[in-house]
């Protein structure tokens, strides 16, 4: 007796079999070999996965790395920054830096990061 989940493969060369209505069959794309949809019947098949064992199975790397906070602070340090002659509305200091980061899609602005090299009074413009 096959299990429930082997029913849905060509017992000859392993591959998924597609279910036609019509005929009231599933066949094996390769091997042409078939099987009547009735013989199907009563059989329930669960599969379970998740995230993480998805991308293991396809070698995909997260959309969103957790990044250290260790990490990101030397991340921030070693950012480029340029410097811009406007006044701290916090401070009153003349001199702010500021660096830019695409974080909308890629057919908007950027976003501006702008802060005080005094205060660390911080803000952010989108362009």
């Amino acid at each position: 007796m096959t299990s429930g989940r082997d029913c849905m493969f060509c017992p000859t060369t392993g591959a998924l079999l597609k279910v036609d209505d019509l005929t009231g069959e599933a066949t094996c794309p390769l091997s042409g070999w078939s099987r009547s949809l009735e013989d199907m019947n009563g059989y329930k098949v669960v599969s379970r996965t998740n995230m993480e064992e998805y991308r293991r199975r396809y070698d995909l790397e997260p959309l969103v790395k957790e990044v250290k906070r260790e990490d990101a602070m030397l991340e921030q340090q070693g950012r480029a920054r340029a410097t811009v002659q406007e006044t701290c509305p916090q401070c009153g200091a003349k001199e702010m830096s500021f660096y830019t980061r695409q974080l909308r899609s890629a057919d908007e602005g950027q976003t501006i990061f702008i802060e005080c090299m005094a205060c660390t009074y911080k803000r952010q413009e989108n362009s």
